[in-house]
């Protein structure tokens, strides 16, 4: 396989992958998949097969264990939105190695802090693991978890100004979410939570259009973190904001749309991810089915190596043989009057927007709609319609109680949602 535009990693590293291939061996699935001889060249790595999510599916619950059962400690699940659920175990050094990991996260979590989550934690991961990096660092911890009518949003809004909230864990639309039902209660995010310092966000991709808009709707900085179930938090930011992959922990590829050779620096390609550490269910060569790009700058942090997530490949909109992911598409809503709740579809000849009004006055000049068009080399529809068309406020308690969030849908279904 053609590297394209990647480094080769040092020697060290092909050993590591020996060792966790070795491991990997243990399990049911990768004991028949993997040769028995140690890799000796990255072309030798580079014909190891893909793992999807397929696979995965196919061998939980107990397929791709690869440790003894006394040495489990923690059980997860994916969502199941798009089929049967993934099943992951971790062990206590892989759940000592994300805590140690996640708990220095660039927010700084500290004594003092306030931590609401305000993720699902039923199974889910992200919800327990940002749980015990902030307790790590001797934060308290406030669960209001995101499935449950126990904690819907006026709740939420509730919690956030008498407990003092100092941070709030979410997905980024549910930030959204918590700061319109605050504005409902007649609350101005920006003034009216004086303690909060930051929002740290999880569970969907953070495009830096919506980070952005977060930030001017809350007054305070946004930290984004990186990962999936089946292989835990992968990259997370640094104090200076900026998405760091953990290298040490994962070799990632970044292949082009034929998953045969690596892209050159900085181009969009598929995340392919290898565990470099001895997980308890370690992934070899495994199909994200993310869009991402790896740029090459110095941070302040001292890392060398940023992350852009563009969305789920499966999820972006094609338009005349050309992906729009959802980098791209929020690109195009943030530069809108109306901004926050939005639903796309792509068209015979281009891309149609629903965006929810968010003023009465609010409108799509024609010279914006032309320059937008221009921009990106497509045609484009927006329709503004009332608050309320594509999420519910009425009933507040099942407002914000979202499984994972849908931005795209069919031109049928935009079409029922706004005849």
């Amino acid at each position: 396989m053609d590297t394209g535009g990647q480094t080769m990693a040092p020697p060290d590293r092909l050993e590591t992958i020996n060792q966790v291939l070795q491991q990997a061996r243990n399990s049911i699935f990768y004991k028949e998949r993997l040769p028995v001889a140690p890799l000796r060249t990255w072309e030798d790595f580079q014909r190891l097969p893909f793992t999807s999510k397929e696979d995965l599916r196919r061998y939980s619950p107990h397929g791709l264990v690869c440790v003894p059962d006394r040495e489990l400690l923690q059980y997860h699940e994916s969502s199941a939105t798009t089929g049967t659920p993934v099943s992951v175990w971790y062990s206590r050094d892989d759940l000592a190695e994300i805590r140690e990991r996640f708990s220095a996260w660039g927010v700084g979590f500290m004594p003092g802090d306030r931590v609401l989550v305000r993720f699902p934690y039923a199974l889910s991961t992200i919800g327990h693991f940002v749980h015990a990096a902030a307790q790590h660092r001797q934060a308290c911890v406030i669960p209001a978890d995101s499935r449950t009518s126990i904690t819907p949003l006026p709740r939420v809004v509730e919690l956030m100004r008498k407990l003092q909230v100092t941070v709030l864990a979410t997905i980024s639309l549910s930030a959204m979410m918590i700061a319109e039902a605050a504005e409902m209660a007649g609350l101005d995010p920006r003034r009216d939570f004086p303690h909060l310092r930051a929002i740290c966000c999880a569970g969907e991709p953070l495009t830096l259009y919506r980070r952005r808009y977060l930030e001017e709707l809350w007054g305070v900085p946004v930290y984004d973190n990186y990962g999936m179930t089946e292989t835990g938090p992968q990259a997370m930011d640094c104090h200076e904001q900026r998405l760091h992959p953990w290298q040490d922990l994962f070799w990632m590829e970044i292949l082009d749309e034929r998953l045969e050779k690596a892209v050159a620096p900085g181009d969009v390609g598929h995340l392919v991810v290898t565990s470099l550490s001895r997980r308890a269910s370690p992934m070899i060569r495994y199909l994200t089915g993310d869009r991402v790009q790896r740029l090459e700058q110095p941070c302040g942090c001292g890392h060398s190596s940023t992350l852009r997530i563009r969305g789920r490949a499966e999820e972006s909109l094609w338009v005349h043989n050309r992906p729009f992911d959802l980098w791209e598409l929020e690109e195009i809503v943030h530069q809108l009057p109306s901004r926050r709740f939005w639903k796309a579809a792509a068209q015979q000849n281009g891309l149609h927007f629903i965006v929810e009004q968010e003023g009465d006055r609010d409108h799509v000049p024609p010279a914006l709609l032309a320059q937008l068009e221009q921009q990106h080399g497509v045609r484009l529809t927006v329709d503004l319609v009332p608050k309320g068309t594509l999420y519910d406020r009425k009933e507040l308690i099942s407002f914000g109680m979202l499984g994972k969030p849908v931005y795209l849908c069919s031109p049928q279904s935009l079409q029922e949602s706004h005849p």
